[in-house]
């Protein structure tokens, strides 16, 4: 008997903790109520900054419209789609070339433009100019024949850009960008007076050393197949600038061999500007009603006259969908708080039906006396 009364004295001692004003339930769920409120407040606070945030990026659209082409590329360049575009040339120290632009007033009102040259950077896969008329060793060496120009309506005026490199010049890559911008007087909806910029300008990529070229090289790697956020088959590839002058690759994405033969594309890639060794991903999103399954990816890139390839099996899987994960979350919660619920009312139901207040002295049974036996003295 005395080993049954152990645990019955401290199940009621662990009841007796459990259900108290700071009980392990009564935390449990105290602090569930307080972190559902939390996220509640939360989500309602989000929602109207996320609304803001998308109606402060709207912009009116520009004033003007003008265009700026370049008309001489070097007789070397001829084969190359790159240098019709953007001046592209491999100087030695002590050279200097000259390259027309023509700007163009395409409107049926009057402009005046300004040209100036900008320091430049590669980064993040995007050539990237600077707006602020920043100098570096490259604008040093550009002059310009004029630094604006007057335009009637649909009118054009050729500028000449010379580029003289300094005998002392180092070797390497060196870019910039020639702007044409207008600027304008213009008002909001709500009347107020802003100056609206429009530029527009063409790249310079200049490869500065004794002797040739350096030489031009890319490669393709790491082409898997994923999904976006929202659910979308996707195909992710690496491209990797290994040669020694800056690249701008575009291409195609076409999939052969996929569940039943089919096959899809060509889809076009992003754009990407690398300069020497560096490296970006380039992604292609496709349609959400892809068949899944196995398919074969193969990409190809151009830059100028250099064209690479590469080619990888990816797969396609179903995934789980969000409504799925959620609908599980609240049948866990249901069941978190059924079981908490189970055990509050087992709790009170073996209090009632317990004896006494629910001390320990009041379930433990009498002792039995004691009795002494007497003993007579020896003799």
């Amino acid at each position: 008997m005395h080993r049954s009364l152990f645990p019955a004295r401290a199940g009621r001692a662990l009841l007796r903790v459990l259900t108290s004003r700071g009980g392990i339930v009564r935390r449990f769920l105290g602090a569930f109520m307080l972190a559902a409120a939390v996220l509640t407040v939360a989500a309602a606070a989000l929602t109207p900054a996320l609304a803001g945030s998308a109606q402060a990026v709207s912009r009116p659209p520009p004033a003007g419209v003008f265009g700026i082409r370049l008309v001489d590329i070097p007789v070397n360049e001829a084969d190359n789609p790159r240098a019709y575009r953007y001046i592209i040339d491999h100087l030695n120290p002590g050279t200097t070339i000259h390259r027309r632009v023509q700007v163009a007033n395409l409107t049926t009102s009057a402009a005046r433009v300004t040209l100036y040259p900008d320091a430049a950077i590669i980064r993040a896969g995007s050539f990237v100019g600077d707006a602020g008329q920043t100098r570096s060793y490259l604008t040093t060496w550009i002059t310009l024949s004029r630094h604006s120009v007057s335009l009637a309506p649909h009118t054009r005026a050729m500028v000449t850009v010379t580029i003289q490199v300094p005998p002392t010049a180092s070797p390497g890559n060196l870019y910039g960008v020639i702007w044409a911008q207008e600027t304008n007087l213009g008002k909001t909806s709500k009347g107020v007076n802003v100056i609206e910029t429009n530029r527009v300008g063409i790249r310079i990529y200049l490869n500065v050393g004794p002797g040739g070229p350096s030489p031009v090289n890319f490669d393709i790697t790491s082409i898997r197949g994923t999904r976006s956020a929202h659910g979308q088959f996707m195909v992710v590839a690496q491209v990797n600038n290994t040669g020694g002058q800056a690249i701008d690759a575009t291409g195609t994405l076409k999939l052969t061999n996929g569940p039943g033969g089919l096959s899809a594309g060509p889809y076009k890639e992003p754009s990407v500007t690398l300069a020497p060794g560096q490296s970006q991903p380039i992604t292609v999103v496709l349609n959400k009603q892809m068949p899944q399954g196995s398919w074969r990816a193969t990409i190809d890139e151009t830059s100028g006259i250099t064209q690479r390839s590469a080619g990888a099996t990816i797969d396609f899987y179903p995934v789980r969908s969000k409504r799925l994960y959620l609908i599980l979350a609240v049948v866990l919660i249901v069941l978190l708080l059924l079981a908490a619920a189970l055990a509050v009312w087992l709790i009170r139901r073996n209090r009632r039906s317990s004896p006494g207040s629910g001390h320990l002295d009041d379930v433990m049974p009498p002792r039995p006396p004691v009795r002494s036996l007497g003993l007579a003295p020896p003799r």
